[in-house]
């Protein structure tokens, strides 16, 4: 009974934030500016390549050793300390950015360093609850999230449109849920810690991440910048629509994730090859699922897609085509991600950075004929590359010299 509810609120820890995502990218497909749009997914991508090069390594560590730490707000005072280092540095690079684009105003770089030290004090805080399997709170924290990311730019746009009304929408929806989050952290209090023989142990245990970090951000996000230099904002803004429809396929993902990996995580605590079935049972039943959807998402009739994009998008076999390309590339990214918790769990994230360099040198040279062939070629070049990431992936997992899950 207590597992069918536990499940029950993963769902809807997944729904509810979907439903509001599905309004967002209705309300900009139809009503936003795309010019503008296109400035706010580049300024969206900085901040996700922050958080792969700073955040990486210590989420990584932290959701790591969470279950094998005896002073579990020691433990968590460790990362909170750290992130204070993080959020220094990351204003040089915010800086730097800025004057390599050339159109931002300080104002917006502002805001966007605001947003990050929210951002990433948020996340973190946040995954104390979902590793402690205190879904009810989770799910709270998760919906004022979306709130934050997809209601409150909108909000700020309806009377301001302007790039920075999207901004100042998620700053201040993110502040409201910060706020918030205080008032479950009474029993972790903070308190500056910095254990350098820790540090070391997380550090030696991730740091392979930080490339993987870096060649992920390239794989699914630099193809934007290529899309900006060959051709415009507006086709970086129609990109990332169709993308985020797309990416709609990462819902079961997510609740694989949140419901999935914590228990693997904790298992492994407890019983190794407990661990290790339970991980190959949920990566097949999640691989059929994705095989599925897959299908789904080829044959649904075209006018639910009108829905959330136009008509003109849509109906157009070009775009289609992409969509259809985007949608498998995010089925084989989640399952490359669901399948490279065996890798964490025996310290072998530096295999995925080697792995990662390949699949990031493929994807760069398919984004170069994004000036031939358009953002068709930035679909192609991702999928090619999440493709060959599972592939190697499989290619070590089943090598009869390495410790492995039995997958076939």
């Amino acid at each position: 009974m207590l597992k069918n509810k536990n499940f029950i609120i993963t769902i809807l820890t997944v729904a509810i934030p979907l439903l509001m995502q599905l309004f967002f990218i209705r309300y900009v497909s139809y009503n936003v500016d795309k010019a503008m749009y296109g400035d706010f997914v580049l300024l969206q991508t900085l901040i996700v390549a922050l958080s792969y090069i700073f955040l990486q390594i210590p989420s990584q560590a932290y959701n790591r050793f969470y279950n094998t730490a005896k002073d579990k707000i020691a433990f968590v005072n460790e990362f909170r300390t750290l992130l204070i280092f993080i959020n220094i540095a990351s204003i040089g690079i915010i800086y730097i950015y800025g004057l390599a684009m050339g159109k931002f105003s300080y104002e917006v770089l502002g805001l966007i360093f605001i947003y990050f030290v929210i951002l990433n004090n948020y996340t973190f805080n946040q995954q104390i609850f979902l590793l402690n399997l205190e879904r009810k709170k989770y799910f709270i924290l998760k919906t004022l999230e979306a709130m934050s990311k997809f209601l409150f730019p909108i909000l700020f746009y309806i009377y301001f449109q302007s790039l920075e009304a999207f901004l100042y929408g998620l700053v201040c929806g993110y502040l409201i849920s910060f706020l918030f989050i205080l008032t479950y952290l009474k029993d972790y209090k903070f308190k500056y810690i910095v254990n350098i023989e820790n540090l070391k142990k997380y550090f030696l245990f991730a740091y392979p991440i930080l490339f993987v970090s870096i060649f992920s951000w390239g794989i699914s996000f630099s193809d934007r910048y290529f899309i900006d230099y060959y051709m415009s904002s507006q086709d970086v803004a129609l990109y990332a629509i169709l993308a985020q429809v797309a990416g709609m396929g990462q819902v079961i993902g997510q609740v694989y994730s949140m419901y999935v990996n914590p228990k693997v995580l904790k298992y492994y605590e407890e019983d190794k090859l407990l661990a290790l079935a339970y991980l190959k049972k949920s990566i097949i039943i999640l691989s059929i699922i994705f095989l599925a959807l897959g299908l789904v998402a080829y044959l649904l009739p075209i006018p639910i897609y009108e829905l959330l994009l136009k008509p003109e998008v849509i109906t157009n076999s070009y775009y289609f085509n992409t969509f259809i390309i985007l949608v498998i590339g995010i089925f084989f990214t989640l399952i490359q991600t669901a399948l490279s918790m065996y890798l964490t769990l025996f310290k072998k994230l530096d295999i995925l950075a080697y792995i990662y360099v390949v699949a990031f040198s493929v994807n760069l040279i398919g984004n170069i004929f994004i000036k031939e062939y358009g953002i068709i070629a930035a679909a192609i070049a991702t999928f090619l590359a999440y493709f060959i990431i599972l592939l190697l992936q499989l290619i070590y997992i089943v090598s009869p010299e390495k410790p492995k899950i039995s997958l076939f």
